[in-house]
């Protein structure tokens, strides 16, 4: 079991043919969604995906026995968004949607693209890192391409104010557990946070980036709000 969480032969390579085919198999499910726009089975399938995937990488830790605190909770921002949107399906929230189209986008997003992985296809662990955090970016597409939910520029503003909020909290656990949640502590192996500078000048280039990423979903969600006022 061990090895086949964490294999010590094979890792993971980044922009390899097995990276890029499940991110265009992601990409081609979104589209779907926007397409056909199945809603309760979607809807509670994608909530099965993203709650059987944390608790399945938390068993799966114990059961090779690598989990530890510094590194096994779910506390990284795309944990945390897979969670919530989990509960926002479930609840069908449009509040909780209009801030994690922002926020849940946007950490699944950058960790679909660099992931810090050590596992490749088919094992386990790629399987369910790459569910989980697909089944994120899905989820907030569902509800923009199902429900309707079309977030106000200030639900932006919001998803950057919990997201520094979240950030600041962590940060204090980090110093607690000697843990490197959300990166705050250090850069990790393969990230874009490498083309960013030293600790700590690499989180204000973080801050700006996030800023850009959510005003460029915004963008698109205001197409989608244009486009339908034209169809009415």
């Amino acid at each position: 079991m061990s090895a086949y969480l964490y294999p010590q032969i094979i890792g993971f390579a980044l922009f390899s043919v097995e990276h890029i085919s499940t991110l265009l198999v992601i990409m081609t499910l979104g589209v779907c969604l926007f397409l056909f726009r199945q809603t309760l089975f979607t809807r509670y399938f994608l909530a099965g995906v993203l709650l059987i995937g944390e608790l399945g990488y938390q068993v799966g830790v114990l059961v090779a026995g690598k989990w530890s605190a510094r590194s096994s909770l779910p506390l990284q921002a795309s944990d945390v968004a897979a969670l919530l949107a989990a509960v926002m399906l479930l609840t069908r929230s449009r509040s909780l949607a209009a801030i994690l189209y922002f926020a849940g986008i946007g950490s699944a997003v950058q960790a679909l693209v660099t992931p810090d992985l050590g596992a490749s296809f088919p094992q386990l662990h790629f399987l369910q890192f790459f569910a989980t955090h697909g089944a994120t970016v899905l989820a907030c597409l569902y509800m923009i391409a199902v429900e309707h939910v079309r977030p106000a520029y200030r639900s932006l503003w919001w998803a950057a104010l919990w997201m520094n909020l979240y950030a600041a909290l962590i940060f204090v656990v980090n110093r607690m557990l000697g843990a490197n949640y959300l990166y705050l502590m250090r850069k990790p192996g393969v990230s874009v946070l490498n083309w960013l500078g030293p600790w700590p000048w690499y989180l204000l280039l973080v801050e700006v980036l996030m800023l850009v990423e959510f005003h460029l979903l915004y963008w698109f969600v205001r197409r989608r709000k244009k486009g339908d006022c034209c169809r009415k």
